[in-house]
């Protein structure tokens, strides 16, 4: 590919990036721009906005072009998983941008009520994808009755990051639970999974809290940047002078991981 060619696809698939007028193939004709911070974070959030649209159009294209292919029973299954990392890579997508405007400072949560046996009953149905690519036992139990004020969109978010860690850990079982506090204080949502559950360095007691409880470190090491920005992502919920926020642990529901999403209410 020739460098004329590079330069006319880049303003193509970034066009929220104005055209490169300083640039030359043969080199910059003038001295680069005085180096912006904050102009690069924005230029890197509409790229990956960008991105996003892009790729959700080319997921969509996919599901076309393989509706109409023959495809025997492993070919179909190798489809399956394509698609499931595809809706990976999407909500990677989602989770980075909205992680970007919570470093921002942005208070983003726009919470709802929310009934938790719907919630979680479409949060399964989404996906189905996953399910059919990795054998996976995906299923939820919680109170028929029970509600709570949150912002849908953010705990997707969070969710899909746990599930997605779960099954890169081997799960072959994932339950998602919901209750609340007897007070009503707060709504608990937690993803059990029948994985190898968290390694000891991925937890650290939280004594003076007296959780008892492993929680994700906000230095963002320990457990990975997925749950150091989840954790960021649930600190957005906040009653009072209450924030939401991420416990791991161990299930005592199945025998590996439990992530734990508590929000104020």
């Amino acid at each position: 590919m020739s460098c004329s060619t590079f330069c006319k696809i880049w303003t193509a698939v970034i066009p929220v990036i104005p055209p490169w007028k300083n640039f030359d193939c043969n080199g910059p004709s003038k001295p680069p721009m005085t180096h912006n911070p904050q102009l690069a974070d924005q230029l890197l959030a509409a790229s990956i906005h960008e991105i996003k649209n892009r790729f959700g159009l080319m997921f969509s294209q996919l599901d076309q072009l393989l509706a109409a292919l023959p495809l025997d029973d492993t070919l179909s299954h190798n489809a399956q998983q394509i698609k499931s990392e595809a809706e990976f890579i999407g909500a990677e997508l989602v989770r980075v941008l909205a992680s970007y405007k919570t470093l921002e400072g942005e208070n983003i949560v726009n919470a709802d009520q929310q009934f938790l046996v719907d919630f979680l009953e479409e949060k399964v149905a989404r996906h189905a994808n996953t399910v059919r690519a990795h054998d996976l036992n995906l299923a939820y139990d919680c109170d028929e009755e029970l509600d709570g004020f949150f912002d849908a969109g953010i705990v997707n978010i969070v969710l899909d990051t746990a599930i997605y860690n779960a099954v890169q850990e081997g799960a072959k079982t994932i339950l998602l639970t919901a209750d609340q506090d007897s007070e009503g204080h707060a709504l608990r949502i937690q993803i059990h999974d029948d994985g190898p559950g968290f390694p000891a360095a991925m937890l650290e007691t939280d004594a003076a809290a007296g959780t008892g409880q492993g929680r994700v470190k906000a230095d963002g090491q320990s457990t990975g940047l997925g749950l150091y920005f989840a954790r960021r992502l649930i600190s957005q919920h906040q009653e009072a002078d209450q924030a939401g926020y991420v416990e791991l642990g161990a299930s005592d529901r199945l025998a590996g991981a439990c992530v734990s999403l508590v929000l104020p209410q």
